[in-house]
């Protein structure tokens, strides 16, 4: 205190307006603020989901669904990313933290951080494990399936050119076209150049795709926009077209087996985590992970939706995984057709013409009675199947047409056949045996008009095989004199019987007489060297087309019939305008289907529009002159003179 017992300044102390002490009062509220941090920065971890990753291929995407699905189950909170991008972008994206977890492969893996490539599995998985720890990222336990890249041709092709190596097919390669996905392209290690480099291989021509549009080198390997496709195992094209994977002989291809890779950090916040990824490990067999695959690629369906559908089937998820009924949709081709060539072009434009049906291929000795009997809706077949040879119709002077059916779409060729099982035969006129396809096949009938057009006295033995090579062997046991088939440039029988060194024999004269007013559905032609290289020089032919049949409109008496059984005709609907259009479409083939053969009403060319009538009708001319009359009746008035 002062002297006069005032107190002093430094023993004054202010408080605000509520009653606190200013520096109390900062003091506190900077300890909340710090408090209400810290809280809320722990319940932000708490709440921050697992984020779920997953690269382009339909693979990847269905593990990285099963993986979120039971994820959720386990109560983690999940955010998906999948379909992120390429395997670049999708492991950069993991070493930054913005994804948790995706589905990857130890060759890949294995390439990504530049290591070299090791064959056996166990020690690959060992050794990304080593190398990736100290980036903080994990590998679980592998899924069961491995999905290694490799070279595929079409079958036919590649029995043609005798390839079944990669070596093979680089003294090949500056003629053909290879295709690859741009990730593959860019690969340093296991991708594109390093492959050429390998096996001292130059293409005379490489198309790329993107990654997301991988499948499309299918589509392009069947209609032979390409001669080679980059595929990876796990795909359901292989065994659906029936492709032939090129050994890889000098074992470049790393193996590629799959694992999740994580975040030990998400482990950390979600212990949970762990025990789904026991739960799938060895669980997605090769053959498993190429089923599911193709309910998406070849069905269209959803990853999601197949992903629980498979977790319920093993028991990981509760519920009942139904699927809805997809009604079959059968096509019958010829047991020996081949499966990569024209079946797979048709497979295609059906599926996509009838996405909601289970299109399916069915094997049987005669593709249009399959049709005529409703047991399959359309049949893969040559021209002379439409016709019944042995007699002519007197009013087109013809063999009769095979009543009920119709062609529907055009597909490509079909060439005559004639191979000697006999050196002492050279000519068909000397054959007194013929071997064919079964009866009613498109090759009996053929072989049924050769007969009626030359006059000559031999006997038709039809024979069956299961497939091409069952074929051609029950050809060879039928001590036949000449085997005759009808089918395209590359079919797998006719390569069978080159292989076991018969002859392709030329057919004699056609244009003499009148055969080809009589099966106007055989034309000349020429097979050439191109075409088979076992030719020592062209030989003469006959072609027809190859066309896809469908069930015919039932006749007017038919139609009209009436009473307790009329509903009950065994006979199938046509196919509609709109469906016709639709597998047109989608077979894209150029030309037109021979007047000669019965065709669907959508194929009718589109007539222009009528002109204009000159003469309008009678109640126009009526309007017209009511017209007329009234413009004149005003002019009238107009014009008359006013009454005095």
């Amino acid at each position: 205190m002062h002297g006069n017992g005032a107190p002093g300044r430094a023993g004054i102390q202010r408080w605000g307006a509520c009653g606190m002490n200013p520096t109390l009062f900062s003091r506190l509220a900077a300890t909340l603020l710090i408090l209400g941090l810290l809280l809320s920065s722990g319940c932000g971890r708490d709440r921050a989901p697992l984020i779920v990753g997953g690269k382009q291929s339909p693979e990847n995407q269905i593990v990285a669904e099963m993986v979120a699905a039971l994820a959720e189950e386990a109560g983690i909170p999940v955010l998906r990313r999948i379909g992120l991008g390429t395997t670049r972008q999708t492991l950069e994206a993991m070493k930054r933290g913005e994804i948790d977890i995706y589905p990857e492969y130890t060759g890949t893996g294995l390439t990504m951080l530049g290591q070299a490539q090791l064959r056996d599995p166990d020690a690959a998985l060992a050794r990304v494990r080593e190398r990736f720890a100290p980036l903080g990222l994990g590998w679980s336990e592998p899924l069961g399936f491995d999905n290694d890249y490799g070279l595929a041709m079409l079958n036919d092709r590649a029995r043609l050119l005798g390839i079944k190596t990669i070596s093979n097919l680089a003294r090949r390669a500056p003629q053909l076209s290879l295709g690859v996905d741009d990730e593959f392209q860019q690969r340093p290690i296991d991708g594109l150049q390093p492959l050429l480099r390998r096996y001292g291989m130059r293409f005379g021509s490489v198309l790329e795709v993107p990654l997301r549009e991988r499948s499309g080198l299918y589509d392009m390997l069947i209609e032979r926009r390409i001669d080679v496709s980059l595929i990876t195992r796990a795909d359901p094209q292989i065994e659906e077209f029936d492709l032939r994977v090129l050994q890889d002989d000098l074992a470049f291809f790393p193996n590629e087996q799959a694992a999740l890779l994580y975040r030990e950090q998400a482990l950390a916040r979600f212990p949970a985590l762990a025990t789904v990824l026991g739960q799938l490990a060895g669980r997605i067999s090769d053959e498993r992970i190429r089923t599911l695959q193709r309910r998406v690629v070849l069905r269209g369906e959803d990853p999601g939706v197949v992903a629980r559908a498979e977790l319920m089937r093993l028991g990981l998820i509760e519920g009942f995984a139904a699927q809805a009924p997809r009604q079959a949709l059968n096509v019958a081709i010829s047991p020996s057709a081949n499966a990569d060539g024209e079946a797979a072009a048709v497979l295609r434009a059906l599926r996509r013409s009838f996405p909601a049906r289970d299109v399916r291929l069915v094997p049987a000795p005669d593709p249009l009675g399959e049709v005529q009997a409703g047991n399959a809706r359309v049949a893969l077949v040559s021209a002379p199947a439409f016709f019944s040879p042995g007699s002519i119709d007197p009013l087109t002077g013809q063999p009769p047409l095979r009543s009920g059916v119709e062609a529907v779409a055009l597909v490509g060729n079909s060439y005559l056949h004639l191979f000697a099982l006999r050196p002492d035969v050279g000519d068909l006129q000397e054959a007194r045996r013929i071997v064919t396809s079964a009866e009613g096949s498109s090759g009996y009938r053929a072989a049924e008009s050769m007969i009626d057009a030359y006059g000559l006295d031999a006997e038709l033995v039809p024979v069956e095989g299961a497939d091409a090579q069952a074929l051609a062997d029950a050809m060879l046991a039928s001590a036949a004199d000449i085997a005759l088939l009808m089918q395209p440039i590359g079919n797998w029988t006719v390569l069978e019987l080159f292989e076991r060194g018969l002859t392709l024999l030329s057919v004699g004269d056609w244009s003499s007489g009148s055969n080809r007013i009589v099966f106007p559905y055989l034309q000349g032609a020429r097979l050439s060297t191109t075409d088979y290289p076992q030719l020592r020089q062209p030989v003469e032919t006959l072609v027809t087309q190859l066309v896809l049949a469908g069930p015919a409109p039932l006749p007017d008496s038919a139609i009209g019939n009436h009473g307790p059984g009329a509903n009950f005709i065994p006979t199938a609907l046509p196919l509609t305008n709109q469906s016709v259009d639709a597998i047109n479409a989608a077979l894209n083939t150029r030309g037109q289907i021979n007047p000669i053969l019965p065709q669907a009403a959508a194929l009718a060319p589109e007539l222009p529009s009528p002109p204009a009538r000159i003469n309008p009708s009678p109640a126009v001319s009526v309007l017209t002159l009511f017209v007329v009359a009234l413009l004149g009746w005003l002019v009238w008035l107009l014009y008359r003179r006013a009454p005095v």
